[in-house]
């Protein structure tokens, strides 16, 4: 099992839950909504909103990849034989994302099941089709109403949705990868805006703060020491050790490996993952295996996963009064 942040924001103001019944429901849970790309289809199955028995919210569902496997030849007593065949292949990932903190939590159920990365582009479509046609309806409903909107006064008030799917890791997931590096000459730190959950690392929060007060589409933080000492490694792994846990940030090491080749690393590098036996096929037992997991792991010590502030907790509960009370 696999933890990634899921950064869902609509421009500097709003996040994933600030739209959560206009877009990013529809987003989820309709079930005509395609990706296509080469020669297979990726979609949602089987996505219900839950409620953990502590209160946690979460969407859990398969992402689909449907594809065809095709083969031209194979190898018979030592020679080449053409034998075309083609069959129907759909390998799943498992999913929940659970709404308090935005984390990800994902597993690839069989060989060739779509990743994270796959997952972060076929979400990102959806939100984006659910967008234009919230905004469609808002657009007609307004204007039928005689009051003037135009599609640019709409936009800025609700810009549409982008997203980022970054992986997360521990302090010894990323302490240990630093120890590859027998040299590490540069690091970059690209912040990200958060879902609104509360920072623990004074220089990447005030980073944020002024990324938004200049309006900028990034802002990085650069350190860099060349020849054969380069950066003190316990230093680098401490500086970006609580951002690879939090996944709000794309950060970005190079140097020199032990064996002398040149090394960089990146968020993938650093991700920590957990061993978990076979899901069920319910998606209610499959999502309380995998947050019992992730639950222990907290608990543990092993990884810390940050909550919301008050925003978020307001919010959590007005979802829950509307869906189960």
């Amino acid at each position: 099992m696999q933890i990634a942040n899921f950064i869902c924001r609509f421009g500097e103001k709003f996040v994933l839950l600030d739209l959560f019944e206009e877009v990013v429901m529809s987003a989820f849970t309709i079930s005509k909504r395609k990706r296509t790309y080469s020669d297979a289809e990726y979609f949602l199955i089987g996505v219900k909103l839950v409620r953990f028995p502590d209160g946690e919210l979460a969407f859990v569902g398969r992402h689909v990849k449907d594809t065809l496997i095709e083969r031209d030849q194979i190898l018979v007593n030592g020679e080449i034989k053409k034998d075309y065949i083609a069959i129907e292949s759909a390998p799943t990932s498992f999913f929940v994302l659970l709404l308090s903190n935005h984390k990800l939590l994902y597993v690839q159920e069989t060989a060739g099941a779509p990743n994270i990365a796959q997952f972060a582009t076929t979400m990102g479509q959806f939100l984006g089709n659910a967008y234009s046609e919230w905004a469609r309806e808002k657009y007609d409903r307004v204007n039928a109403e005689g009051r003037r909107l135009t599609w640019k006064q709409l936009r800025e008030q609700y810009p549409p949705p982008t997203l980022e799917v970054t992986k997360i890791a521990t302090e010894s997931s990323v302490t240990a990868y630093v120890e590859k590096f027998r040299v590490i000459n540069t690091v970059e730190v690209k912040v990200f805006s958060t879902n609104h959950e509360l920072d623990n690392s004074p220089i990447f929060g005030e980073m944020r703060e002024i990324k938004e007060e200049i309006s900028a589409d990034q802002v990085v933080l650069r350190s860099s020491r060349a020849g054969k000492v380069g950066l003190e490694k316990g230093g680098v792994a401490k500086l970006i050790s609580s951002q690879a846990e939090d996944g709000n940030a794309q950060i970005v090491l190079r140097g020199t490996g032990l064996q002398g080749d040149k090394l960089t690393a990146t968020n993938d590098s650093f991700n920590a993952s957990f061993s978990i036996e076979q899901l069920p096929q319910s998606e209610i037992n499959a999502a309380g295996k995998m947050y019992d997991l992730i639950r222990r792991q907290i608990g543990l010590g092993t990884i810390s996963l940050r909550e919301g502030g008050h925003a978020t907790a307001q919010r959590i509960a007005e979802i829950t009064k509307r869906y189960w009370q």
